[in-house]
């Protein structure tokens, strides 16, 4: 998933396409889902006028041989996930794991991880324990409450699902038109609240790039 415009971290182009080290940010995610055994696949979402970039298409597909598909994505997140999940149609028993591409920590295990856990369930979101004290405040920002945090998990991704449970909970979201997700856990949710959707170990490491100084962050890559 590298649509978004990443506009807070700063820079001339959106953060999925910032230097870092020698490559773009997006490269660290897709070399680890590139050199994992278990990906067989791998779908690239890009800003629509990026597709017109034969250059930057032609050095995905020749450095990342799993790459099978280059898609455009849309103004929102769910858009540009669908844009992917709709090739699914008759592949309903995939398991689909989507990624941000400013997220450069993702690790084999993580992968793993998410893997195993589709071998007896349909859903499962990469997440870690919230550390911080959350607080619930009103439309003044006046706080209401603390918010018991051994409840709480901070949400990262990938996000796995099997194909087609995302699909039809997808196609229920563009029929509805009244629901505004923020991911796709969000959707199997809201349209499927019936199936659990597991929670698995994330990391620290496995961050999102949202400001300037979360570069620094980013390891050094060989």
């Amino acid at each position: 998933m590298a649509a978004g415009k990443g506009v807070r971290v700063g820079g001339e182009v959106p953060k999925q396409f910032m230097p870092v080290n020698g490559r773009m940010l997006m490269e660290y995610s897709l070399q680890t889902f590139q050199d994992h055994p278990r990906i067989d696949e791998i779908f690239v979402v890009l800003p629509e006028d990026y597709l017109q970039m034969s250059e930057l298409l032609q050095y995905l597909f020749d450095n990342y041989s799993k790459i099978t598909r280059i898609l455009a994505g849309g103004e929102e997140r769910f858009q540009s996930s669908w844009s992917a999940i709709q090739w699914f149609i008759d592949r309903r028993d995939d398991n689909l794991l989507l990624h941000d591409a400013a997220r450069p920590g993702m690790t084999p295990k993580i992968i793993d991880d998410l893997l195993d856990t589709l071998e007896n369930a349909e859903a499962a979101v990469t997440a870690i324990p919230a550390t911080d004290t959350v607080l619930k405040v009103n439309d003044n920002m006046q706080m209401e409450a603390t918010l018991d945090r051994k409840t709480l998990y901070y949400a990262q991704t990938p996000q796995a699902f099997r194909a087609g449970l995302l699909y039809d909970c997808f196609e229920e979201l563009f029929a509805d038109g009244t629901f505004l997700p923020t991911d796709e856990s969000g959707v199997v949710a809201h349209y499927r609240p019936d199936v659990p959707i597991q929670i698995v170990q994330g990391s620290p490491a496995n961050f999102k790039v949202t400001y300037p100084e979360d570069i620094i962050r980013i390891p050094v890559s060989d």
